[in-house]
């Protein structure tokens, strides 16, 4: 799946926050990356877990919902890693989770003995729809939020560091 992400190259506080994040020293840095996680992670896990309406999508998609910081990006993933109870893999189905899928599409499965059928897909992944269902939504709620909780966590280390406190 995809990932939103937020523009530095327009002129925004989040950009001037970066640049003197420069010049603080490497443990407010790390500070700052290990409160945003903190902060962020419950913040895309309500949003994804609000817009999940199938127990596929909660297990797939919502189950799944990480949160990954680095200096200079924010990473909000979905539906990567896993497998279902069932044995697949959570990135096998996450995309059909998210973006639903064609009832009348047919596909070849295999029996238990091995013997090779057709059938229908189903409303399985429910009706398709270009936006997505859960993660691409909850992208665009949480991104906003997110880089606030990020930008007021840099302010804060900002100011301790330059208090001496770090």
């Amino acid at each position: 799946m995809r990932s939103g992400r937020i523009s530095l190259l327009v002129d925004s506080p989040l950009r001037d926050v970066l640049v003197a994040l420069r010049a603080v020293p490497a443990e407010a840095r790390k500070n700052v990356t290990a409160y945003t996680r903190k902060n962020a992670e419950p913040i895309w896990f309500e949003e994804t877990r609000d817009r999940a309406g199938t127990k596929l999508q909660q297990k797939s998609l919502v189950n799944t919902a990480r949160v990954g910081v680095a200096t200079r990006n924010i990473y909000l993933r979905s539906g990567a890693v896993g497998k279902l109870s069932s044995g697949t893999a959570i990135p096998t189905v996450a995309f059909g989770a998210e973006f639903g899928g064609n009832p009348e599409k047919v596909i070849t499965q295999k029996s238990r003995k091995g013997k090779p059928y057709k059938r229908r897909m189903g409303n399985v992944f429910g009706a398709p729809r270009r936006g997505g269902n859960v993660v691409y939504p909850a992208a665009r709620e949480s991104i906003p939020r997110i880089a606030s909780v990020a930008i007021q966590s840099a302010y804060r280390a900002l100011l301790d560091a330059f208090d001496g406190k770090q």
